[in-house]
């Protein structure tokens, strides 16, 4: 029977019954997880009754994301995108499947399409917060942070044109920018009109960015080579050069694989009378105390205590880093307790001594002589890169000329010690797979734990805050149950909660470790506190799901739904209204009672530099207009003690997370004039009523900050509103925007 050609009315109802079948018949199929049926039923019905999709849109969405996972493991991409062509016509132009379907073609390597589906996203609905997060992502992806930094530093740029022009021959050398990047050092080599300049670049999406800067800024004569210089012969850039400029240099000075990349360098691409530009470096380390470094990396003393765990050393589990990047003299705590110590030289137009660095297995000795007697912690590395004989870049953090493209290296398994003033301290570091390690002491055993529980744990004012409760808790409980009788969930990143209740006699404890090396670490704690393990339950990471309770309901459940970065942990957040749902007795006790989102209008000179190039820090090279493309909208770990800023307006509750926030405007008072270019924002949590809450803003808090960027800065005057925006997605996600149009 031809359904479009029904008009009368009993042919609108046949059509309404069976598209009301259809649906029925989709959603049994869905109940028995046979997703493929269901999906084609709820086309079906579509074409039956249109009216019906807005009705059930969510529903078939999710009908549509079950299926397609169940595609992906079996691999059937094609009928992936197949599937999403089909729901897109049949629901044109919806922000959700575009949204869906950038997540997608991001999953599987499609990045600029997927950048073109987050986008299309956002052009429906500007508010739309995971769309917006999934397009910073691919941009993170494509073009890395540090670019920005390091095309900011007017510093490093004018010492790389300075040798660049000193060092090359006109007319009689040739050229080849290894990394090249956005192709900036390359347009500085073309400058002194060598023979041939070629730049060679791995990533893509850079390649193709420095061919278009190339031809933005009219430069002709330069060659970009879209490979790895490793996977490269000389026949590729038409023989061997004569000279070679690069910037592979992280931190540490090794770590982006530069000695490896000189060496076939050396091999295949430079001539044996080429020369290499920077032509040398020396990389130098320093013990130093500073605590609010120290407590990223190791449990500090006070947590120990507070655990009963006081001869335990315990480390951040790093994933095989030696060492972290840090802005180090932006620490105004630290204090450098030694001398300063050469650890390495190279000379880059060596290739014997590249060879002999990469090869050699005996450890690096360094023998410092303390200056003031005290505790040490930590040692911190920086280099000196000799471009030439007359000019050299330093990232020395004491220097107030270094170059700021690159921050310190911090190796944070030193083990802590007290020193004397005179003694000599000693220390040895390996160039261990082309990357500087500081050997660690055998002699002393580490346990290792994930960094969100060493964080956590370090928060002296959070932990204080949470054993402060934990007599008011007990009475409250008291009032309902006994509390030999309790059963508690701690979601925490280490139950301290849940521990101290357990000590106080509760009968059970539930709780979740971040990995097996967490549960280890755990369980010691436990045995230490005389907690019997057979009280405890234990998860592992993503073990926890919301049905793995039961139905059993708890006394007391204290949630933890932060990311370490500042942001909410949504699988974190989902699994704890599930919780305080399903699983907490009717007059039981929920930690924390409030979570209030705190925001302030700022300008921030640091954020925009690390955000945003500008063409004078690059010698007016038209670059800004390419790179800033791949600017994102928001920064994660934000160190509001080391950031500098200007308040425009005061710290101003934006949303409660404890409770329904939904999408609305805030109006926010502006107490200086100034042009905001980004929204600080951070948390106040209140674990019980009445209790005061504690901010996130502090500087050893268990979590960072967030920034969330304004483009252009938007001027404010005091005594005026800002009306900022808050918008929330349906799972609970947000994100802050000014509102210029009520400016």
């Amino acid at each position: 029977m031809n359904y479009s050609s029904i008009t009368t009315e009993k042919g609108v109802k046949k059509m309404e019954d069976l598209c009301k079948a259809y649906i029925t018949y989709a959603r049994q199929l869905s109940s028995q997880g046979l997703y493929n049926k269901a999906f084609d039923f709820y086309l079906m019905a579509f074409g039956q009754c249109p009216e019906t999709k807005s009705i059930i849109e969510s529903e078939f969405r999710v009908v549509l994301i079950r299926l397609n996972e169940l595609l992906a493991n079996y691999g059937k991409i094609e009928q992936i995108f197949i599937n999403f062509d089909k729901a897109v016509n049949a629901f044109p132009g919806n922000m959700y499947l575009l949204n869906d379907i950038g997540k997608y073609l991001f999953k599987y390597g499609y990045y600029s399409v997927a950048w073109c589906h987050f986008q299309k996203a956002l052009n429906v609905d500007s508010g739309f917060v995971d769309a917006e997060k999934n397009l910073n992502s691919v941009k993170n992806l494509l073009v890395e942070r540090w670019h920005f930094r390091m095309l900011n530093d007017r510093f490093r740029n004018e010492a790389y044109h300075a040798a660049i022009v000193e060092t090359v021959i006109p007319g009689k050398d040739s050229v080849l920018d290894m990394g090249t990047g956005t192709g900036l050092l390359a347009m500085y080599a073309n400058e002194c009109t060598p023979l041939a300049t070629t730049g060679c670049e791995g990533s893509d999406i850079m390649a193709k960015l420095a061919e278009t800067i190339m031809q933005e800024n009219l430069v002709q004569d330069v060659v970009i080579v879209n490979k790895m210089s490793t996977n490269m012969d000389c026949k590729e850039i038409g023989g061997r050069r004569s000279l070679l400029v690069t910037e592979m240099f992280d931190s540490g000075l090794l770590g982006e694989q530069v000695l490896q990349s000189l060496s076939h360098a050396w091999n295949n691409l430079i001539a044996h009378s080429g020369r290499v530009i920077p032509c040398s470096a020396e990389f130098f380390v320093v013990a130093a105390k500073c605590d609010r470094l120290n407590m990223k990396y190791q449990l500090q003393h006070s947590a120990k205590e507070l655990l009963n765990i006081p001869g335990l050393t315990v480390h951040t589990l790093t994933f095989g880093e030696t060492y972290d990047c840090e802005d180090v003299h932006l620490f105004k705590d630290i204090k450098y307790m030694t001398d300063t110590q050469s650890l390495l030289k190279i000379n880059y137009n060596s290739y014997d001594d590249i060879k002999g660095k990469l090869q050699g297995n005996e450890p690096l000795d360094i023998k410092w002589t303390v200056k003031e007697g005290g505790e040490i912690n930590i040692v911190v590395g920086w280099f000196n890169l000799h471009l030439t004989e007359n000019i050299m870049i330093t990232t020395n953090p004491t220097s107030d000329s270094r170059a700021n493209a690159w921050q310190q290296a911090v190796f944070f398994n030193f083990i802590p010690r007290n020193a004397h003033e005179n003694e000599t301290l000693e220390a040895q570091f390996l160039i261990n797979g082309g990357k500087m390690t500081l050997v660690p002491d055998d002699s002393i055993h580490i346990s290792w734990i994930s960094p969100e529980t060493i964080r956590f744990l370090n928060d002296y004012e959070y932990t204080k805050k949470i054993t402060d409760c934990i007599g008011t808790a007990c009475v409250y409980l008291g009032q309902i149950v006994e509390i030999s009788q309790a059963d508690i969930v701690d979601t925490c990143p280490f139950p301290l909660f849940g521990l101290l209740m357990m000590k106080h006699g509760a009968r059970s404890l539930v709780c979740c470790a971040k990995s097996s090396s967490d549960k280890k670490f755990f369980k010691k704690v436990f045995k230490a506190n005389k907690v019997p393990l057979s009280k405890i339950t234990f998860f592992i990471g993503n073990q926890w799901t919301s049905n793995s309770l039961g139905k059993t309901k708890y006394h007391a459940i204290f949630c933890h739904t932060f990311e370490l970065c500042g942001d909410i942990d949504l699988r974190q957040q989902e699994i704890a209204q599930h919780l305080k749902q399903r699983h907490l007795h009717q007059e039981g006790l929920y930690l924390p009672a409030n979570v209030h989102l705190i925001g302030q209008l700022v300008s921030s000179h640091w954020l925009d530099i690390n955000n945003r190039v500008y063409d004078e820090n690059v010698t007016n090279y038209k670059i800004a207009m390419h790179i800033n493309k791949f600017q994102v909208s928001q920064n994660y770990c934000i160190d509001f003690t080391n950031l500098d800023y200007f308040e425009i307006s005061s710290p101003t509750v934006i949303g409660t997370l404890t409770s329904e926030m939904e999408s609305d405007v805030i109006n926010i008072p502006v107490i200086h004039d100034g042009n905001a270019n980004a929204i600080l924002c951070w948390y106040c949590i209140e674990l019980l009523e009445d209790l005061g809450g504690i901010q996130t803003n502090r500087s050893d808090s268990f979590i960072d900050g967030m920034a969330f960027l304004a483009h252009p800065a938007l001027p404010m005057v005091q005594g005026g509103f800002a009306n900022v925006l808050r918008c929330v997605d349906f799972d609970g996600s947000f994100k802050l925007m000014v509102d210029t149009d009520a400016m």
